[in-house]
């Protein structure tokens, strides 16, 4: 049998197989890249690209009516007429010296006016002297009339009713009199009284006997205080002597025993005091 070369049939076997995996890969870049080229040369469509209008909002007022006037355009083309003639300036200066005069006239007629009145005050002042007069004249002739009509009895009735009319009067008068004459001695006792009983107790003579009041005893000091103010409220001249339980509200020394019943007797509106001797 012939000898056979296992080891050289593989080693070309091997080579031949790396050239076939190789142009495939070529072929396979060569393809891919025609493909791509292809692609690439072929347009894309254009997308339509919508665009949204913006839209203002106007003002839904209506606009401001454009109107022209017809006055305006008549004053604007408007003519003044000039004359110029002599006459009217003339005639204007006979109407100043017509209104001047006549603004005399009227001056003349209130001067005139106002001397009549002055003129006629005095008379008219006379005549209503005269007219009051006259008046008083005629109401006493009246009243004597009157009294003459009446008869001799009726006129003594009258006469007699008079005469009580004024009698009542008079005692009315009196009267009236009596009581403001006693009101006004009523006036100067209290006020006589009034002053004794507020003097102060440095005030009252030394020769009169040393009397005073007791207003109360009590053992709280603050009901003492209390009423020692209600006493000075009233004028008086109040102390508090203290002992071990009781607390004394004193007024005076005042003077003698009537002025302390005096004074006990104004104090009731205060308080009950009783008249201690001092």
């Amino acid at each position: 049998m012939p000898n056979r070369d296992y080891a050289a049939r593989s080693k070309s076997q091997k080579s031949g197989n790396k050239l076939l995996i190789l142009m495939i890969i070529v072929l396979l870049l060569l393809l891919s890249g025609v493909a791509l080229w292809f692609l690439s040369s072929k347009e894309q469509p254009q997308k339509n690209i919508e665009v949204k209008a913006v839209v203002e909002h106007k003002n839904e007022l209506p606009s401001k009516p454009e109107e022209i006037y017809s006055y305006i355009r008549d004053l604007e083309t408007r003519e003044v007429p000039i004359d110029k003639n002599s006459k009217l300036a003339q005639l204007t200066k006979e109407q100043e010296k017509q209104i001047l005069q006549k603004q005399q006239e009227e001056k003349l007629k209130l001067e005139l006016q106002a001397q009549q009145a002055q003129a006629v005050s005095p008379i008219s002042t006379q005549d209503t002297v005269s007219v009051s007069k006259a008046n008083t004249e005629s109401n006493a002739t009246m009243i004597v009339s009157k009294r003459s009509e009446l008869t001799p009895e009726q006129q003594a009735e009258k006469v007699a009713k008079e005469k009580k009319a004024l009698e009542e009067r008079k005692q009315a008068d009196l009267k009236k009199q009596e009581l403001a004459k006693k009101a006004e001695k009523e006036k100067q006792k209290a006020q006589t009284k009034i002053v004794a009983v507020a003097k102060p107790a440095s005030e009252a003579p030394k020769s009169m006997g040393k009397y005073g009041l007791q207003c109360g005893a009590f053992k709280n000091k603050a009901q003492a205080e209390n009423m020692q103010a209600r006493l000075a409220m009233a004028g008086y001249n109040a102390r508090i002597n203290s002992s071990a339980d009781w607390n004394r509200v004193i007024v005076g020394p005042i003077g003698d025993r009537a002025a302390a019943s005096a004074a006990q007797s104004n104090a009731r509106s205060v308080a009950e005091c009783l008249i201690v001797g001092m």
